[in-house]
């Protein structure tokens, strides 16, 4: 697959976002210092030593969907500074190799909770096999390590013992889940066919305490946007594509649960957030369940206590 090397770092999504918050000039400095093609060496070790990465795709060519890849360390390898190798055969249950091809773009985010370290990836599938998937860069780069919820983990020994639940709607527990939940991850995308390197899916973790996402009267999430790196990857993609997915993390007991969303953004400073969800944040998100899916013993890991 083609990817024309001459492109802005950021896409109109991107660019009218940050034109709106004012951080387009600077954005436009930053970008190609901070977005790379290639990855740097402790990049490239980064992603070796870890033991779960976050993945976003389309799944056959449809809606965006969020996933996770497990293994030990060592279950990710980078033969080059533009390439990465991944171990596929320990994965989440849901993610199977017939949702992608070759030519395939997607997004990774890799965190080590206690670390608080996180540096993102979008890239191409380059191969599949029965074993791995290996991906070539189209974008590289790290991020703060501001709200990471600091968490160690132990092997969960139910791991494997697959089933999903389906629903339309969140029920009582599945609140419960959202509303205590410190963290999550959204998979979102922005293509117009164009064969670019600032197109595709991004994967991108959000963080907070106990409590940032809110669940309104009619099921849908609120999540206040704090202030971040300024990129607005994700928000420019939903300024164009509004579907996206999330995934949610029972710690405890092992389950997750994958959401199919619409989104909204809501701006504060011109009156579009209802006076029942405000909040103390100049922009929230608010997402409308389209699908959710709960994935028994799908976390190949546990939080310590």
């Amino acid at each position: 697959m083609m990817i024309n090397e001459q492109v802005p770092s950021w896409h109109q999504g991107e660019l009218t976002i940050q034109k709106r918050v004012g951080t387009d000039k600077r954005m436009a400095d930053i970008g190609p210092r901070f977005i790379r093609d290639f990855m740097p060496e402790q990049h490239r070790d980064y992603f070796a030593n870890l033991s779960m990465i976050f993945i976003g795709y389309t799944a056959r060519h449809s809606q965006s969907r969020a996933s996770v890849l497990f293994g030990e360390p060592g279950f990710i390898h980078s033969p080059s500074d533009t390439s990465l190798v991944i171990n596929t055969q320990n994965t989440m249950g849901d993610f199977i190799h017939q949702d992608l091809e070759v030519g395939d773009k997607v997004g990774l985010v890799g965190v080590e909770f206690d670390t608080k370290r996180r540096n993102r990836l979008n890239a191409v599938v380059a191969d599949i096999s029965q074993k791995n998937i290996t991906i070539n860069v189209l974008q590289s780069f790290g991020n703060c390590p501001k709200y990471i919820q600091d968490k160690t983990f132990k092997t969960n020994v139910a791991y494997g013992e697959f089933s999903t639940t389906t629903r339309s709607v969140l029920d009582a527990t599945d609140k419960q889940l959202i509303t205590q939940a410190d963290t999550f991850f959204i998979a979102s995308s922005f293509d117009d066919g164009e064969a670019l390197r600032n197109r595709g899916v991004d994967m991108s973790h959000r963080g907070g305490e106990a409590g940032f996402v809110k669940v309104n009267e009619k099921g849908q999430l609120l999540v206040e946007e704090y202030y971040g790196n300024g990129f607005f990857n994700t928000i420019g993609n939903l300024l164009h594509n509004p579907i996206a997915s999330l995934l949610f993390f029972d710690w405890q007991n092992g389950h997750l649960l994958q959401l199919i969303v619409s989104s909204e953004i809501l701006w504060d400073d011109n009156g579009q957030t209802d006076s029942n969800e405000k909040t103390n944040s100049v922009r929230t998100l608010r997402f409308t369940p389209l699908k959710l899916d709960i994935l028994h013993n799908g976390l190949a890991y546990l939080q310590r206590d």
